[in-house]
């Protein structure tokens, strides 16, 4: 049979921009900021904006 390749993405949770802040070390702010600005990937769940820590680190890294 063929090889199953797991996702890590699918296991993590999204977060809230106040709990992604309190990981990150950064005001809620600038969350909000970056992601205005694009900087940040988010995703929209109903009314809702969420985020996945993985897919911000990895824009956070590649903006260095």
């Amino acid at each position: 049979m063929g090889e199953v390749l797991f996702d890590n993405r699918i296991s993590e949770k999204f977060v809230t921009a106040d709990e992604l802040a309190e990981h990150l070390k950064v005001s809620v702010h600038a969350i909000r900021k970056w992601r205005k600005q694009e900087k940040i990937p988010y995703h929209k769940i109903g009314r809702s904006l969420r985020f996945r820590v993985s897919e911000v680190l990895t824009a956070i890294e590649g903006a260095q």
